[in-house]
């Protein structure tokens, strides 16, 4: 793009050359003179419109291609190293936000066309100041610094606007959603919230709209003097050209040239200026992009599982004094836990809605960092596990798993991407999770023209990962949420199954099935108030009791 840049004075050369020969030329003198020049000054046409004018389109297609491609990479790849707690911050949400509106392509393609218009007008002005007319230039350079000014400005203020709408764009966003998408689809018709989401986004919509309106309308009238003072200099300067010192030494060619340079500075000042000023919101959008991939990430890396035949079973669980407070939250979600798992042992956790049994699960797993306290990993041989090393020995099954539209291979594969070829093994944990799916290349999801598994049938395929992994701890966070009772029944024995000769925790709000554990932990309010096997507790007539009495009795 810059080899663009010469082929405007040389031009401009070309017909000042054509233009003088074309005054002094009488008859009965050739016209092979005016006729080379101007074949010269049409074959620049050519080299510049078609040789260059060609090229640069295409590459700089394909940069943009590769410049998108980079800059989603680097932000996907930044939030899978974020630590969990910080991703679902609401503030971390709209810097990510505003963090994917960069554009690389466009920091780089606007900086190159401000580049090459500044070197073209310096061009202009060095061919205007050779000329001695050094006037234009400086009331050209002044009238133009203020209008640059004034642009960037308004144009920062604007992206200040842009910055403090993200939120609600995000919630627009959400309606948006909500009124298209499968999963709200069900109580938006029932409940008849369609006219209500819809006049509630056009309300935030319009809101936004008239926000944007009144920042560009305070950006456009603070030009208005600057560009009038503009247009007043350039129609004088074009009009007084003639009149400037020396005027009556130039030749018809010298005039030709002087006319052009200044009609092309004066035409190209504008997009400059519109240049500068947009490289000045690509600057500040560029700042939340590297505010996003400065954040604070987790303090190690994922492992992969373990090797060929080295064992995973003997993991024990510690857990000291452990407490969690949300960011944000004025009061502990955790405070002071404590308890040990030990190897072999298949545990439960058991609690009201809201007592923190969730929350304590991903403090386990690693997925939050405690405030107070420490989860502790050890082997067989009592060698505590660094947390990097933890995943490869661990596994879960969650209440919210995730459903990924992928092939039922790949789904189960997820557990162990090494067994991703080995159909037997991939069979065997589908058979073994109780899944009816067997078709291993099947398309998964209907918003992708696949089978659409029920909540059940989703909640096997999850489980069925966690088999394939072959941990030596697994966790069951309310498995059986999805399931009719008979399924229930199946996947408590599932998990009796799965789990025997290895450590497991099952989080639950059956009583009846936490009481087929060896170890039982009742949570109230964030703390850890009972522990023991059912009879211990049943026999303590606390919590634990009172619950499995509370729930026994819509049974009889």
């Amino acid at each position: 793009m810059l080899a663009s840049v010469p082929v405007v004075p040389v031009e401009l050369l070309l017909v000042k050359q054509l233009v003088d020969r074309i005054q002094t030329w009488i008859a009965p003198h050739p016209v092979g003179p005016i006729l080379a020049t101007a074949a010269w000054l049409g074959a620049l046409m050519i080299v510049n419109n078609m040789l260059l004018g060609v090229p640069i389109p295409l590459a700089m297609t394909r940069l943009n291609e590769r410049g998108t491609l980079e800059q989603q990479r680097m932000l996907v790849s930044k939030t899978s190293a974020l630590p969990l707690a910080a991703v679902e911050l609401p503030e971390t949400k709209d810097l990510r936000e505003r963090a994917f509106q960069v554009s690389l392509y466009d920091i780089y393609n606007t900086g190159i066309h401000a580049l090459q218009m500044s070197l073209q007008i310096a061009v202009l002005m060095a061919i205007m100041l050779r000329f001695g007319h050094w006037i234009p230039v400086v009331a050209v350079i002044a009238a133009a610094s203020l209008l640059t000014c004034v642009s960037a400005k308004a144009a920062e203020n604007l992206e200040e606007v842009t910055r403090k709408q993200i939120a609600v764009r995000r919630l627009l966003r959400h309606y948006a959603d909500l009124m298209t998408e499968r999963n709200g689809a069900k109580e938006i018709r029932l409940f008849g919230l369609s006219r209500l989401l819809t006049e509630r986004w056009t309300r935030l919509f319009e809101q936004q709209a008239e926000e944007t309106m009144k920042a560009v309308r305070s950006a456009e009238m603070r030009k208005i003097a600057p560009e009038l003072l503009m247009a007043l200099i350039a129609g004088l300067l074009l009009a007084l050209v003639v009149l400037l010192p020396g005027a009556n030494q130039l030749t018809s060619g010298d005039f030709a040239l002087l006319f052009m340079a200044l009609t092309l500075l004066l035409s190209q000042l504008p997009g400059l200026i519109a240049q500068i000023a947009a490289l000045r919101r690509q600057y500040m959008k560029w700042e939340d992009f590297r505010a996003y991939l400065d954040l604070e990430e987790e303090s190690f890396a994922r492992a992969d599982a373990p090797l060929f035949g080295e064992s995973t079973a003997n993991i024990t669980l510690q857990v000291r004094e452990l407490g969690f407070r949300y960011p944000g939250d004025d009061r502990d979600t955790l405070s002071g836990i404590s308890l040990t798992i030990p190897p072999g042992c298949r545990a439960a956790l058991v609690g009201a809605n809201g007592s923190g049994k969730s929350t304590l699960i991903k403090l386990l797993l690693g997925l939050y960092a405690p405030n107070e306290g420490e989860v502790i990993w050890s082997d067989g041989k009592h060698r505590r596990l660094e947390k990097a090393a933890t995943a490869g020995y661990v596994s879960a099954v969650f209440q919210d798993f995730t459903r990924l539209y992928v092939t039922l291979r790949e789904n189960v594969a997820l557990g162990k991407l090494a067994a991703i070829g080995q159909d037997w093994l991939l069979q065997q944990s589908l058979q073994l999770a109780g899944s009816k799916f067997s078709h291993l290349d099947a398309q998964l999801g209907a918003p992708f023209r696949g089978i659409e598994p029920s909540g059940g049938e989703w909640q096997k395929i999850a489980t069925a990962r966690a088999i394939l992994k072959d941990a030596g701890f697994v966790f069951f966070d309310e498995p059986t949420a999805a399931l009719d009772p008979q399924a229930e029944k199946e996947a408590f024995e599932l998990f009796l199954q799965v789990t025997k000769g290895r450590s497991a925790l099952l989080v639950t709000h059956r009583l009846g099935a936490a009481k087929l554990a060896d170890l039982i932990f009742v949570m109230k309010d964030g703390r850890l108030v009972e522990q023991g096997t059912h009879d211990e507790l049943m026999e303590k007539s606390g919590p634990y009791s009172r619950m499995f009495h509370l729930q026994a009795s819509w049974y009889v």
